[in-house]
């Protein structure tokens, strides 16, 4: 009785709009007495992780993930779908971008087979969210536009406002200003006309942002006080970060440094207790700005380290370290600028010397000419001496056009570096689950082949039969190495050319450890054990020529690099 009781009143509470803390407490309340391992307690969980992402992404993460557990071990689809979802938004808060955007890409799945239209809505806007952390403006746009049809569809006005503020902050970066505001003010009407108070303050932040971008700073401040104001009422932790962040800004744009510094300490502060990388990255550029513009070098120069270091552990290890590569060219080239300058001024200083030595022998000369003469030389001179500096400043100038265009082809080539790194990435860690999970299936499958009847001996081979046909390493290696050979382009030409005796297998294994793969993930790619992969790793060291002690993983990263 106690049971069917608790469940009535879960029920109610998840139907029920959470507005505030009391709600998310109420919520913890029923599930800490609810002792039912079924579909409501999975509600319960979800709903949980949805509130807390505002309040801890952390703590979102955990309910998200034991949802995802439970769910899965009741085959709930929903369920699943949504835990993916809590998932994937609570990696966004914090600026684990990749794992998010492949939770969230596994959610809308979920919800396409469920024909969840609302659902599919949802996951198009958190992924809008992501691309446009990462400045991805396009397919921002298109993936909000795709949420912003879903919820047109299902009549959800308090959704469309959602969409309309993602919209309205994706046009400030862009600085399509008039657009952003139209989108912003339909936001913010729509949110108070529902008395929706996240909403409410999401909208006024975002306003803040788009009259701060137009420096108009003492509209843009009195937006962020509001939403400011609105988050510390909700515990919006997430919101808070940024509010301070934002009033910070705005503060050091008006050269009010001391009210720069109380907010940016704030959004430190908060920023730092739940994770959220992003604002911490922003905000330590932000007080390098300050401690830069109050003279503050010591301290300016530690928020720039702080900053770097926040950034970089945003992206993966393979970004960083194509990212270094990139680095040392840009510092190589700017070493290469730098002689080249010196090499000119020391050219022109040389021409200019010898210039005043003619001009003083011309003078001496004079002296013993007619007035006349003398004037005619001078003049003479002082033309050529105009042509050359004519001649110098349009070779300056045609350098700077041509450093120029260097720099839009170098950002390119980042571009598209980091775009096939990540491509890479994803499909190497989807690969590998695909075939941990079949090899589990494989095992499970042997296990019934021992507990089963012989009678039933055929339907377990069939199913062996079908995990292997799914594990077709050949065909999964061709569009693996497609992806491989997109970031490592002279790889397996550079083995070849060396050593035209390794086997097929061998250049997959090559491949794998240069990827920097542990034992258990090549296993699982090629579909044998360990032990077989040791023996294999111990094998192809040998066919490289190389000695016990010499890394085969620094070996093959060299030649990839000296290719």
């Amino acid at each position: 009785m106690r049971s069917f009781v608790l469940s009535i009143f879960a029920l109610y509470i998840l139907l029920k709009p959470l507005s505030a803390q009391h709600d998310v407490d109420s919520l913890k309340n029923i599930l800490n007495h609810y002792p039912n391992q079924d579909t409501i307690r999975v509600q319960l969980l979800n709903q949980l992780g949805l509130e807390y992402w505002i309040i801890d992404p952390v703590v979102a993460d955990e309910y998200g993930n034991e949802a995802l557990r439970l769910a899965e071990k009741l085959n709930y689809m929903q369920g699943t779908a949504f835990a993916l979802r809590v998932l994937g938004v609570a990696n966004w808060t914090r600026g684990n971008y990749e794992l998010g955007l492949i939770d969230l890409l596994k959610s809308r799945s979920a919800y396409q087979k469920l024909n969840d239209e609302l659902g599919v809505a949802n996951c198009h806007l958190n992924i809008g969210m992501i691309y446009a952390d990462q400045g991805i403006v396009n397919r921002a746009l298109e993936s909000y536009r795709q949420a912003l049809d879903g919820f047109e569809k299902a009549g959800r006005s308090d959704r469309i406002a959602t969409a309309y503020n993602k919209m309205g902050e994706v046009y400030i970066r862009s600085q399509s200003y008039s657009q952003a505001l139209e989108y912003l003010l339909k936001a913010l009407a729509i949110h108070e006309k529902n008395g929706f108070i996240y909403g409410v303050g999401e909208s006024n932040n975002r306003l803040g942002e788009l009259f701060l971008a137009k420096k108009e700073y003492d509209e843009a401040l009195s937006y962020f006080l509001k939403a400011v104001s609105i988050s510390e009422k909700l515990n919006d932790a997430d919101g808070m970060a940024r509010g301070f962040l934002d009033l910070g800004r705005a503060y050091l744009a008006q050269a009010n440094y001391s009210k720069a510094n109380e907010y940016l300490r704030k959004s430190e502060k908060i920023a730092r207790e739940v994770g959220a990388k992003k604002w911490l990255r922003d905000t330590y550029q932000t007080l390098r700005v300050l401690a830069e513009e109050t003279g503050r070098w010591k301290e300016a120069n530690a928020y720039a380290t702080m900053y770097i270091t926040m950034k970089d552990s945003l992206f993966n290890e393979q970004m960083a370290n194509r990212i270094a590569e990139i680095e040392k060219r840009n510092e190589l080239a700017a070493q290469e600028k730098e002689l080249e300058a010196l090499k000119n001024e020391a050219i022109f200083l040389s021409t200019q010397n010898e210039l005043n030595r003619n001009l003083k022998f011309a003078l001496a000369a004079a002296m013993l000419l007619l007035l006349v003469s003398a004037y005619l030389f001078i003049n003479r001179q002082r033309l050529r001496i105009k042509k050359d500096r004519i001649i110098y400043e349009s070779q300056q100038e045609m350098a700077n056009l041509a450093l120029q265009k260097a720099r839009l082809e170098q950002s390119k080539l980042e571009q598209e570096l980091a775009t096939r790194d990540k491509e890479l990435t994803s499909y190497t860690v989807n690969f590998i689950r695909k075939n941990e999970v079949i090899n589990s299936l494989k095992e499970r499958v042997q296990d019934l082949k021992k507990s089963l009847a012989k009678s039933h001996s055929k339907e377990v081979q069939q199913l062996m039969q079908l995990a292997n046909s799914i594990q077709d390493v050949d065909k999964d290696w061709e569009e693996f190495r497609l992806y491989f050979e997109n970031v490592h382009t002279d790889f397996f030409k550079n083995l070849n050319q060396k050593f035209p005796q390794l086997s097929a297998g061998e250049l997959r294994l090559a491949a794998l450890i240069r990827l920097n793969l542990n034992l258990k993930e090549i296993s699982s790619v090629l579909g044998i054990s360990p032990n077989s992969v040791k023996t294999a790793r111990h094998r192809l060291k040998k066919r490289l020529n190389l000695d016990k002690e010499e890394s085969l993983l620094a070996y093959l990263i060299q030649m990839d690099q000296t290719a």
